[in-house]
């Protein structure tokens, strides 16, 4: 694990389109468009909680005719379409967004987000701190560092050194150059005529720079390529010094300036009421005094591997578990998921587990009282996923627990969180299962030994008489 602090560059005006692309028809009952302002809330979110930096900041852009690039070449991104009309009023509500969550903003007259993120990258990483750019603007490659790295919250990917040489065939400080004789269509960057991204890398790898390819052009194949180097020679300049990035933005923002802070409530809840963001002040608002909030999902199919997702929420502190089983089934996920949640829990305590799985809400509210009054529990293979379900019946036991069934994949922040966390513990163990050839071995799951029921019996335990637990897609509620 990374022990060095994290700072989080974010580029605020590629998230924002990102968002607004993303997410569609969403507004208020009033007809207000805010679909730009969902997505743009809804992705910081997952990025605070899925990384937890230790210092942010998010960058804009000025007005595009503002910036120095195109006073040297006007036609520099001509050939973008104006701002959407439906996404202009929903800018100001993402920044009073930013100022409730009390995440520092930046915006530089004259310079573009790009130019501010790499001066402060930089800077920063040479103090010893450990950068990650959010972006999925290829343009940044070219800071990338043994510090630096990026990261396309869109693909899940991060992007080192090795992603940047994979990219681009060069390594990051030769980005520009390689931009350069290629030119880049989505900032209107002419580069030279005749020449793509691929020739281009062969040109500077074979030469050392733009400059060098430039100078000894005639050892280039190819008539028409010679030509044309020696033709466009000054646009090829000027389209790498329009790719390059700048690190001597005049932005002087001491590193305490960005430390990560707690949101405003008083501020935040009420704008998300008036957004009728109802599943993203859930994510806001912390559990009621002395009740612990308990999330959880497993995934997996029919038969083979899975993996459980599971968040526990107390005041305000939060904890993720997540782990892999190599042999389960969805049902048996879904039961395993609560049991690991319930499991951190030391001290009794009032519990308020929520599921989007019918299976383990009707069980446990439910069905449970009948299974201790017959002895289904102890009669041998008198229930399906025995094992489980007495593991959960002495665990609550412990406690005071509702119950309470969410609709899976509706929106809902903790639900989503943890199906991905779910998913991801899935896929890694099986990624390494793979690599150590041993796909039945147990990874990164500790054993559990299976615990006695209690003799004491459950108090029947209240679950939402409001929630319509129909038979799951996969059949699930069937096996009881």
């Amino acid at each position: 694990m990374n022990s060095l602090p994290q700072l989080y560059l974010l580029d605020g005006s590629s998230y924002i389109y990102r968002a607004y692309y993303g997410y569609r028809d969403i507004a208020t009952a009033g007809g207000m468009q805010t679909n730009a302002v969902f997505g743009f809330t809804k992705m910081l979110l997952a990025l605070l909680q899925e990384n937890c930096p230790d210092y942010l900041t998010v960058v804009f852009d000025p007005p595009r005719a503002e910036t120095f690039r195109r006073e040297m070449y006007p036609a520099y991104k001509a050939n973008r379409d104006a701002i959407p009309e439906d996404l202009e009023p929903q800018i100001p509500y993402i920044k009073m967004i930013l100022k409730a969550l009390n995440v520092p903003t930046l915006e530089v007259s004259g310079f573009e987000a790009d130019d501010v993120i790499a001066t402060l990258a930089k800077r920063y990483a040479a103090e010893g701190i450990q950068v990650t750019v959010v972006t999925g603007d290829k343009d940044l490659m070219q800071i990338v560092d043994d510090r630096i790295e990026l990261l396309d919250t869109m693909k899940d990917k991060r992007s080192g050194a090795q992603e940047v040489l994979d990219r681009f065939g060069v390594p990051a400080e030769l980005v520009p150059d390689v931009l350069g004789l290629a030119g880049d269509t989505s900032d209107n960057i002419p580069g030279v005529p005749g020449i793509g991204e691929k020739t281009a890398a062969e040109l500077v790898r074979r030469f050392g720079s733009l400059d060098d390819v430039l100078k000894w052009k005639h050892l280039v194949s190819g008539k028409k390529r010679k030509e044309n180097l020696h033709n466009y020679a000054d646009q090829a300049r000027l389209s790498k010094t329009l790719a390059t990035v700048r690190y001597d933005v005049d932005v002087e923002v001491p590193l305490a300036n960005l430390q990560r802070q707690a949101p405003n409530l008083s501020a935040l809840i009420p704008l998300l009421r008036e957004l009728e963001f109802e599943a993203l002040e859930i994510a806001f608002t912390p559990p009621a005094l002395g009740v612990v909030e308990l999330y959880s999902d497993g995934s997996g199919r029919d038969s083979g591997p899975g993996g459980y997702g599971v968040v526990l929420r107390y005041g305000e502190h939060e904890k993720e578990l997540s782990g892999f089983e190599p042999l389960s089934t969805s049902q048996r996920m879904e039961l395993i998921a609560a049991i690991r949640g319930l499991e951190a829990l030391h001290n009794p305590s009032t519990i308020h587990v929520f599921s989007d799985s019918q299976y383990l809400v009707r069980g446990m509210s439910q069905w449970i009282h009948e299974w201790i009054r017959n002895d289904r529990l102890d009669t041998p293979d008198a229930l399906a996923n025995q094992d489980l379900w007495k593991q959960l019946a002495t665990l609550a036991s412990k406690h005071k627990i509702t119950w309470e069934w969410i609709r899976g994949h509706a929106g809902h922040p903790f639900n989503e969180r943890c199906d991905k966390l779910a998913k991801r513990a899935a896929e890694d163990g099986i990624r390494t299962a793979e690599a150590t050839s041993q796909p039945n071995a147990t990874i990164a799951n500790e054993e559990t030994t299976p615990l006695p029921v209690m003799q004491t019996m459950l108090e029947p335990v209240p679950f939402r008489e409001d929630s319509e637990f129909d038979v799951d897609e996969d059949g699930q509620l069937t096996l009881c």
